[in-house]
């Protein structure tokens, strides 16, 4: 049915396509960083592992930690329930922004 010229030819086909493929996905990631320095490339591999909550449904100890003379100025953009006790915080203060994690316990990890 098919000869070992075709076979050939579309063993080389398909290995084109994969690199195009993976140069895509690299392309992107690099210009969602771009776009925004606040994203790392673990946040663009792991976006799923999050869950986006209320500032107010941060534990106790985060939100002391965020009120405190440390992050005077700084407001709560967005935040997020990572795996396990963790918690991911972006904060802006004018043209500044900054993405801190915390332990349940309000510790800057």
């Amino acid at each position: 049915m098919f000869n070992q010229k075709k076979i050939g030819v579309m063993k080389k086909v398909l290995f084109i396509s994969m690199v195009m493929a993976g140069t895509l996905k690299i392309n992107r990631m690099a210009n969602a960083f771009m776009m925004d320095p606040t994203v790392t490339l673990i946040d663009a591999v792991s976006q799923g592992e999050k869950t986006k909550i209320k500032k107010e449904e941060l534990p106790e100890p985060v939100q002391r930690k965020l009120s405190s003379d440390a992050y005077k100025g700084w407001a709560v953009v967005n935040s997020y329930k990572l795996a396990g006790e963790e918690y991911q915080v972006e904060l802006k203060k004018g043209d500044t922004t900054q993405v801190l994690k915390f332990d349940k316990d309000g510790n800057v990890k």
